[in-house]
């Protein structure tokens, strides 16, 4: 009787199948983790391209809230020029220097030179003209959004009282003939008379030329000047006209 040879032992076939299992289970977890890095990657990329193309959009096209999405109202900008300059009570729109001279006389006997003495003194001021932006209210603003404008109406400007600084007068020598019996003198009633006096005649100065108009335009310039560095800071596309 012949016997047939013996095959591999059954739990070897098991193994190896069991084996070969694994390693392709191994495959298709590795496959599915490239697949998947392949595709994070390339949706990385699509967002950075697409969001790199949106900001180049809105620079080219300087796409700001103001201008294309929204109408501005006079509100977004009357709180922030009241509160950031609506203390401003004395803002110096113009400053003019004056110069006066007064001749002091002290007259003797007669009335003649010989008799007499004589005096120049010279008064040097500022003359500074003023606007209260603290009387601003949102009444003084009109608002244009088609053609980008801030229309802003101020006060006039005003005169301040002139300033004199005590070492801006200057005191000539005395000039008196021979017979005159002192030098020149003044009371303090005279020192005051003075004064009023320099002060009348260097106001009369501001009005022969003219200088209270050359005071509103100046505050006209000063004040837009001002005013736009807040407006644009709100929104760049609006410009500031002042009126008064």
């Amino acid at each position: 009787m012949k016997t047939k040879p013996a095959g591999p032992p059954v739990w070897k076939s098991s193994v190896s199948i069991k084996l070969l299992a694994l390693m392709l289970l191994f495959a298709l977890i590795i496959t599915s983790i490239l697949v998947i890095r392949c595709f994070s990657g390339e949706e990385s990329r699509f967002s950075d391209e697409v969001a790199g193309q949106i900001a180049r959009e809105m620079t080219e096209n300087r796409i700001v809230l103001s201008a294309k999405n929204c109408r501005r109202t006079v509100a977004d900008f009357t709180d922030p020029i009241i509160l950031t300059h609506g203390k401003d009570s004395r803002l110096i729109v113009h400053t003019a220097h004056l110069s006066e001279t007064i001749c002091l006389a002290s007259e003797g006997l007669g009335g003649w030179a010989w008799t007499s003495a004589y005096q120049d003194i010279v008064f040097e001021g500022d003359a500074q003209y003023t606007v209260d932006l603290s009387r601003l209210s949102e009444e003084d603003f009109v608002l244009n959004n088609e053609l980008k404008t801030l229309t802003v109406r101020i006060p006039y400007a005003v005169l301040s009282p002139i300033h004199i600084p005590a070492d801006q007068i200057k005191f000539h020598d005395v000039v008196k003939g021979w017979a005159a019996p002192k030098d020149i003198k003044l009371t303090a009633e005279e020192n005051a008379q003075l004064t009023m006096q320099v002060n009348e005649k260097m106001k009369a100065k501001l009005i022969d030329e003219n200088l209270i108009a050359v005071a509103n335009e100046n505050a006209k310039t000063v004040v837009a000047d001002l005013l736009s560095a807040t407006v644009q800071s709100i929104d760049p596309e609006f410009t500031v006209v002042v009126v008064q």
